[in-house]
């Protein structure tokens, strides 16, 4: 597991930072097209159905947060990325600025609303990612950490979703 995530992560920094910065901005877009479409609510209360659509915030802010890494993170001669609270904090910032003008949108959008909550599992899903970044940079890393890291991340990317269901 751990050879794939770097092999996809050596990749994103492989790309010519025009591009990267592309990809990134392509990904917002279609957040923010995701963000137009009004949805059908169903007739009757569903917590899964809302816990679906609120959980959705997860993957789709995560992978925002993995190009923006691979964008504001980069080293010297591709290094991998090392953890410093100023580019972490940068990274963290576009993410909330970003889950911030979602919501507004959506709350433009007919049948949708804007939830402070909804960009708390956006900026949990990026933490978690930078957490799975930096983890995948150490040299000792071993399965059961990267595994364990995952699952507390899915976890706290549940947990966030499922808060969001009380708003």
């Amino acid at each position: 597991m751990a050879r794939i995530l770097r092999a996809i992560g050596r990749f994103l920094l492989w790309i010519p930072w025009p591009f990267a910065l592309l990809l990134t901005g392509a990904w917002a877009l279609l957040i923010f097209d995701l963000s137009s479409h009004s949805v059908r609510v169903p007739v009757h209360p569903n917590p899964i159905w809302e816990l679906l659509s609120n959980l959705a915030h997860a993957p789709l802010f995560g992978t925002l947060t993995l190009f923006l890494a691979a964008l504001l993170l980069r080293e010297r001669e591709g290094a991998w990325p090392s953890p410093r609270r100023a580019r972490i904090l940068l990274v963290l910032g576009c993410v909330l600025v970003y889950g911030i003008l979602d919501e507004l949108h959506q709350s433009r959008t007919p049948g949708r609303d804007a939830s402070p909550l909804d960009v708390l599992t956006d900026l949990v899903s990026g933490a978690v990612v930078l957490w799975i970044v930096f983890t995948l940079g150490r040299e000792d890393l071993e399965g059961s950490t990267l595994l364990g890291r995952l699952g507390a991340g899915a976890l706290a990317c549940f947990a966030s979703a499922a808060l969001a269901m009380l708003s």
